[in-house]
């Protein structure tokens, strides 16, 4: 397992495991280099070696599965220039993470192909090559294009991030959540600083996060009961209602052959359900939340994921 020490959903998916009696060991990469020891050798084209940390020992051989859940960035040692300690992490990462990620085995989900599948843009292209419903979408920087994009869609657009990062400002930090923006109102200089998603505005009975694992799928109807919420779900955690249900046959078919696509054996998809009952694909996440839901919803999300990691299939 891959993770930072102080993650409960990683401990939720260990203690599954234990429970299984598999053999685990918990490792970050952030203990790289001041605490983990990486030993490996290439041999007929395998490394084969050990990762080491105190008392603890990762045989390259031994490793049957990885769950691989936003570890922590490398921590250097102290003292290096601002130059030397660029060049350390960059050294760091395609040496320790090359030599890890070569790793023959079921990964949950390879860190390669998160990287890659955290692209908004292919997302959307992928998800409507495969039979998903998506909204109409620009990005763009340009002012000119923000005003055509909205008149051609003829209503409301949402502005949103490509990312999930949280803004500091000095001692404060907060999230940025989907916005309904009004184009006559948007200050050129700003929008022009980078790119934007722009997308139409699509009608909601209710938000669905459907978290499959493998090829199952864990649905969870979210309930909007407040204004903030019904933009974005994210901006009020305590107005909202969860409730398992069951995603069209289409729709699973749709995000199993997107997973299949990109290589992943893990992804939390969101959707809107509009008003008549069509699913329309926002986006998924290859390595998105999902304890919240297995407390709020009831979903059994850590037993299957260790059935998963325990399952012996090979790696996608």
């Amino acid at each position: 397992m891959v993770s930072s020490a102080e993650d409960a959903t990683a401990d939720a998916v260990e203690a599954e495991l234990r429970t299984l009696g598999a053999s685990v060991i918990r490792l970050d990469t952030g203990d790289f280099p001041t605490r983990l020891r990486l030993a490996v050798r290439n041999d007929s084209g395998r490394w084969r070696g050990n990762l080491r940390n105190g008392s603890t020992v990762l045989g390259f051989d031994e490793v049957a599965s990885v769950y691989y859940r936003r570890p922590t960035r490398f921590v250097l040692p102290e003292g290096l220039s601002g130059g030397d300690a660029a060049f350390a992490a960059t050294e760091a990462r395609l040496g320790f993470g090359g030599a890890f990620s070569a790793l023959p085995a079921h990964w949950v989900n390879h860190p390669a192909n998160i990287a890659l599948a955290e692209y908004k843009p292919r997302q959307l292209t992928l998800a409507a090559a495969v039979g998903l419903s998506v909204p109409r979408t620009s990005i763009t920087n340009d002012i000119d294009e923000l005003h055509a994009f909205a008149n051609a869609v003829g209503g409301p657009v949402v502005c949103k991030t490509f990312s999930s990062m949280i803004l500091g400002d000095g001692d404060s930090a907060e999230s940025v959540f989907t916005t309904v923006i009004e184009p006559a109102d948007v200050d050129v200089d700003q929008f022009a600083a980078t790119s934007h998603l722009i997308q139409e505005w699509v009608p909601k009975a209710f938000e669905a996060r459907v978290t499959v694992v493998g090829r199952t799928p864990f649905a969870a109807a979210i309930h909007a009961e407040s204004d903030a919420a019904h933009i974005d779900w994210r901006a009020d955690y305590r107005a909202i209602r969860y409730e398992q249900i069951e995603a069209p046959e289409d729709v699973v078919l749709g995000m199993l052959r997107y997973l299949a696509e990109f290589g992943l054996n893990y992804g939390a998809f969101d959707f809107v359900v509009e008003p008549g009952g069509t699913w329309r694909f926002l986006e998924c996440n290859p390595n998105g939340q999902w304890l919240w839901l297995e407390h709020e919803a009831g979903l059994p999300i850590a037993a299957a994921l260790a059935e998963l990691l325990t399952s012996g299939r090979q790696a996608c």
